[in-house]
């Protein structure tokens, strides 16, 4: 199984890190996880000029190309996020904004997120979700939802966020399961 962790917080040891990290924890030793670090890459949003739907892909020259690969090379992607003005971090939307051109080239990758927010992570959902829906990609549960964190350590604060974020390891990977194996 080919996992690829996408940390859309700026801090890598924040709280949204801590429920990836424990959504992670139920993945099989023999899985190959493989994590990217937003915050550690040079990606610029979309320019707009439209190039890409002649070329197939985006031709701006920064660090998304290799992040390319590792999508197409994962089975199942896992994004983690803190819910920032009501949606995703900043990187996480200019990297989802730099995928659009190669949009179905994801279909029936399995798609799963876990969200820190102090509140209204409603918007930030939403957000995985559409890219998750227009990606084609198998979008695994809910998602786990930290509503109380207002502070780096704050996860205690919140009960549910780790055991939720297990759930959601443990949904992905018997999506993956399930589907891969049939084949």
């Amino acid at each position: 199984m080919r996992v690829l962790a996408i940390y859309g917080s700026p801090r890598k040891d924040g709280n949204s890190a801590k429920m990836l990290n424990a959504a992670l924890s139920e993945f099989s030793k023999e899985a190959e996880i493989h994590k990217v670090y937003l915050a550690d890459k040079n990606i610029s949003p979309c320019c707009a000029e439209r190039n890409c739907l002649e070329l197939g892909y985006c031709d701006v020259e920064d660090d998304m190309q290799p992040i390319y690969e590792e999508l197409f090379w994962a089975g199942v992607i896992l994004f983690a996020t803190s819910s920032q003005f009501g949606d995703v971090t900043a990187d996480l939307k200019a990297f989802m904004e730099r995928t659009w051109p190669i949009r179905g080239k994801l279909k029936n990758k399995v798609g799963g997120y876990v969200v820190s927010a102090r509140r209204y992570a409603e918007s930030t959902m939403n957000t995985l979700h559409a890219f998750m829906l227009r990606h084609k990609m198998i979008l695994g549960n809910s998602g786990a939802i930290a509503y109380t964190v207002t502070e780096e350590g704050g996860l205690e604060n919140d009960s549910l966020a780790i055991k939720d974020s297990h759930k959601t390891g443990k949904r992905l990977v018997e999506l993956y399961n399930l589907i891969h194996s049939s084949n």
